[in-house]
């Protein structure tokens, strides 16, 4: 028997045959023939084809495989409609951008950064600096209307935003999703109604940001009175907006995830996700449906998240449009329709931004109005810098004031101008900050603390801040500060504060603890100062304190005492670190000094003095390198007990306990390594560390069981969480020390 592969090549083969000995005849009536009816010449009109995205984040890259193997089989594309990821990409398709272009872009994105949501540390202002060390976590909560508010995401999608304001900035004055190079259509939820809602004009930029805002990881989109979050939840596929716009053949390109893994339902963040897959399912079930050609790609060994494997997941595309060869190709181009197609394409894309003539402030008035144009003035009369304008905006953030910052261009009078548009926090201010301090060794020393800081802002003028920091356990605290700039946006500021301060404090000779005391080191006083950059501050004080320390176990051995000294101090820091949980590069400088006019145990005053500075490189990728050199001097002051300086503790000689050596003046030296092991979900962690360190020091004035010259070796684990960093240890040290320790708030 023949095969029908056989007999078709035979046919193929028998006209192809008949076509080359009729060619000349064929060529000799086309001379002779009379000239055809123009009218009848004319082609018949090709189908209007729309091609629609499916959301599903990282997964969504295998559109571009999409794009890519129907662009080089010159398969029209009439219309474009998506949902989340898919509008994304639909977007950037729609905006005249090649699939080649699109990789570039995705994978220029440093996906971590933008997933995480937090301003970068370095861009912070020093005020906003010193909250993040105090409190090293992403937890800030609001107190705006005097209720205590949750913000509305983990995320506020400033970075996403900025990613398409700079994208699409050519677009600014775009009336319509139709003038596009290619008719778009992207669908977000208005959660106020519960309804699909289908972007067709207004701000390109925005609407992607909308069809992207994740409930609870990204902050909602709000417009006018509306509020918008991601369309998977109504319309994930939206074939439906397509035929609308007027496809009559749509292709729809899904994302077949596979099954659902029963092991991924263990958490509350797995059961919450499998609870809107399901949602999401069943308007894609019903979009494939109404779909003429549906491309799916087996994406099934992805994660959502996994947005750097863009080099695997695009060619998954490629293959399931391959799949869908024999339905594409009808729709085919031959190479001189598919190049006029192309030109008229072209032709609509914009790429060319205006030079701004002025800057315009929406959506803020007042001081805070005013600052903003001065920080952007400089944009005014030369080609936007989109990097050193997204720097800007990332400063004016490290205000702590906005959740979001974006820009665009508007004209006025005939003329452009740039528009910067922030959006204030929802739920402050006053702001709240709150973390955990939890520090326990072998020895059985457990600290464990819950604080808090409240900040009030432009209470007594612009610039001001009244802070009110609270925490109880170990140590217990009740502050407050007002911080008061000399005038409007002076780097010379006035802080008259108060302070109660309480801590349990053990005393050691040897490794023998033989008392505990309580310390109370309660005051009020003024500080002036000056703010020389977000990084850089110099402050001197006056105080006047009731400082105690009270036996509460042990035999009495001369350390209570009870003073009320004047106390001038100078304090300086610069904060040049890049982190504030696990630097990677930058400089940290922090120095007091302290003259107390009543010392323990003698008449007269005494001085003292510490500092600490710590460097931190980069090695390759994952690597880092870190230094510190601590000490601290009481200018030749003895006998003051607990009022000397300490060492021990986690990091401070890690094999011995916590103020284990107490005394007049020390040094410590400190040298080690971190590595990155790996990367844990961006939206509620960041990576995990292991590291080593070796610390030495000396401690001088102490008791004569004081070890000559202490040191150890620490192997530790950092988790960097939501909550703040995440420490686990064990050191061996000299004599036959060794501690194991774990905790939970700053580490360096």
């Amino acid at each position: 028997m023949w095969s029908f592969s056989f007999c078709r090549r035979a046919f193929l083969a028998l006209v192809g045959s008949i076509g080359i000995l009729g060619s000349t005849a064929f060529s000799q009536e086309l001379k002779t023939r009379p000239p055809a009816d123009p009218q009848q010449a004319e082609p018949k009109p090709r189908q209007k084809i729309g091609l629609v995205f499916e959301g599903g984040g990282a997964l969504g890259l295998a559109h571009i495989g999409v794009i890519r193997w129907m662009e080089d089989h010159h398969i029209p594309v009439d219309y474009v409609s998506g949902t989340s990821m898919g509008g994304l990409v639909g977007g950037l398709y729609a905006a005249g951008f090649t699939p080649e272009e699109m990789k570039v872009f995705v994978d220029g994105i440093d996906w971590h950064s933008v997933l995480s949501g937090q301003v970068p540390f370095q861009s912070l202002g020093f005020r906003r600096k010193e909250d993040k060390l105090l409190f090293p976590n992403r937890l800030e909560f609001g107190l705006k209307g005097g209720r205590f508010n949750l913000p509305n995401g983990l995320n506020s999608g400033n970075a996403v935003g900025l990613l398409f304001d700079r994208t699409l900035l050519p677009y600014y004055d775009l009336r319509s999703f139709d003038d596009l190079p290619i008719p778009f259509r992207c669908v977000a939820t208005e959660i106020i109604s519960g309804q699909p809602h289908v972007f067709k004009d207004g701000s390109l930029s925005q609407a992607l940001r909308a069809t992207m805002a994740i409930p609870g990881v990204f902050a909602p989109v709000h417009h006018e009175d509306l509020i918008f979050s991601d369309g998977a939840a109504v319309d994930n596929l939206p074939v439906d907006v397509a035929r609308q716009m007027g496809a009559q053949v749509v292709i729809a390109s899904y994302l077949d995830s596979g099954p659902t893994d029963a092991a991924t339902l263990s958490s509350l963040v797995g059961v919450a996700g499998r609870n809107v897959s399901i949602m999401t399912a069943a308007n894609v079930a019903r979009s494939l449906k109404d779909a003429d050609i549906v491309i799916s790609s087996d994406v099934s060994k992805f994660g959502a998240l996994e947005f750097t494997r863009s080099n695997d997941i695009i060619p998954i595309g490629v293959k399931a449009a391959e799949a869908q060869s024999a339905q594409l190709m009808k729709y085919a181009l031959n190479d001189a329709d598919w190049a006029a197609y192309i030109h008229e394409r072209e032709s609509r894309r914009r790429t060319k931004i205006p030079v701004p003539q002025f800057v315009d402030i929406y959506g803020v008035e007042g001081s805070r109005q005013k600052d903003l144009e001065v920080k952007f003035e400089k944009f005014v009369g030369q080609p936007i810098d989109v990097d050193q304008l997204e720097r800007a905006i990332s400063d004016a953030l490290g205000t702590g004031l906005y959740s979001t910052i974006n820009y665009t261009i508007v004209e006025r009078d005939g003329k452009p101008g740039l528009r910067i548009r922030p959006r204030e926090k929802d739920h402050g201010p006053p702001f709240i900050n709150l973390g955990l301090n939890i520090l326990a060794d072998a020895a059985n020393n457990v600290q464990f603390g819950v604080g808090t800081r409240v900040t009030f802002f432009n209470l007594v003028g612009p610039g001001s801040e009244v802070r009110v920091d609270g925490a109880v356990g170990q140590p217990a605290t009740l502050a407050g500060e007002l911080f008061k700039p000399i005038k409007a946006g002076s780097r010379a500021f006035v802080a008259p504060h108060a302070y109660l301060n309480q801590q349990i404090v053990p005393y050691y000779q040897g490794t023998t603890q033989l008392d505990q005391y309580k310390t109370k080191q309660n005051g009020l006083g003024a500080d002036v100062g000056f703010q020389f950059n977000a990084r850089t501050e110099l402050r001197l004080g006056q105080d006047y304190q009731w400082y105690t320390a009270v036996r509460t176990i042990g035999q009495p051995i001369g350390n209570e005492f009870h003073l009320n000294p004047l106390v001038s101090a100078a304090k300086f820091q610069y904060l040049g670190q890049d982190d504030m949980m696990v630097p990677t590069r930058g400089t940290t400088v922090g120095v007091i000094y302290n003259y107390f006019t009543e010392r323990p145990n003698e008449s007269g005053g005494f001085s003292q003095m510490t500092g600490r500075i710590q460097h931190f490189i980069p090695i390759r990728e994952r690597g880092i390198i870190f230094t510190a050199v601590q000490g601290g001097t009481s200018f030749g002051a003895e006998n003051l007990g607990l009022a000397g300086v300490s060492l021990g503790g986690p990091l401070r000689l890690s094999a011995y306990s916590r103020n284990e050596l107490l005394g007049t003046d020390f040094y410590l030296l400190q040298g080690g390594y971190l590595y990155r092991l790996a990367r844990l979900n961006p939206v509620i962690g960041d990576a995990i560390y292991a590291g080593g360190l070796y610390e030495i020091g000396k401690m001088y004035g102490g008791n004569p069981q004081t070890p000559s010259l202490p040191n150890d070796f620490a192997g530790f684990v950092v988790v960097k969480t939501l909550i703040g960093p995440v420490l686990g240890g064990l050191s061996i040290g000299d004599g036959g020390r060794w501690k194991w320790y774990i905790g939970v708030g700053r580490v360096f």
